[in-house]
């Protein structure tokens, strides 16, 4: 029997003050859209899921994470502009969209889609890396290959002796693709994740763990079913 995936977030017990349940109408609105989507599975297996790629990104972890329990079919895509393209273009069922994700409101304000439903979900560790082989960055400007969303990453975990040097950016299209500009030699360092890290063969300058966040599953817009929100 398919089920949802556990989203509850464990308690912090050094809180001064009780999380809150969630109120009564949001719990319900939540479940019914759960339980719609999870049905919707049952009832089409293999259904097609994009979101975006290569393998190894935290949306390709997410989506199998979902795959796994519920027997959909994920594409991956190189951007999220084509994630949006193969759902408007009805060549995928749903999408899946990290609310991190800064061009997230074309999915809610698109006329034909709809949000089926939400969940949160931890990332992999992320930081920033380098190539193994190389030493430390010397004096000079360092590029930084990174996807716009995750910059402040860089921001945030740089040790001292990157801190103050000047940078340039070189965006990249995901986690993966930043990992891949790096190894490539295309950058100093890389704002990427655990898989990347791997994948790539290199080395953390310094990491985080993941975080968890919101993930967004838009589907087609039809008419109302009984059971389902509007």
């Amino acid at each position: 029997m398919a089920t949802t995936p556990d989203t509850t977030a464990t308690p912090d017990t050094t809180s001064a003050e009780p999380v809150p349940a969630l109120p009564g109408p949001l719990a319900g609105a939540y479940g019914r859209r759960w339980r719609a989507v999870v049905d919707r599975w049952a009832d089409h297996p293999g259904t097609a899921v994009a979101t975006l790629g290569p393998a190894g990104t935290s949306s390709h972890l997410t989506a199998a994470f979902l795959a796994e329990r519920h027997g959909l079919r994920i594409e991956l895509c190189d951007t999220f502009d084509e994630v949006l393209g193969a759902l408007v273009e009805r060549r995928v069922d749903q999408a899946l969209v990290p609310s991190a994700y800064q061009g997230a409101t074309r999915f809610h304000w698109h006329r034909d889609l709809r949000l089926d439903a939400y969940f949160a979900q931890a990332t992999p560790e992320y930081g920033i890396a380098a190539r193994k082989r190389d030493a430390p960055p010397g004096d000079g400007e360092v590029t930084v290959a990174a996807l716009w969303e995750v910059r402040r990453i860089f921001a945030d975990l740089a040790p001292p002796a990157l801190r103050d040097r000047p940078m340039r950016w070189l965006d990249a299209e995901s986690t993966q693709h930043a990992a891949e500009l790096l190894a490539a030699g295309a950058a100093d360092l890389a704002v990427t994740n655990a898989p990347g890290v791997r994948r790539h063969a290199l080395r953390w300058v310094v990491r985080r763990p993941g975080a968890e966040i919101v993930w967004l599953l838009f589907g087609h817009r039809r008419p109302h079913l009984r059971g389902e929100p509007e």
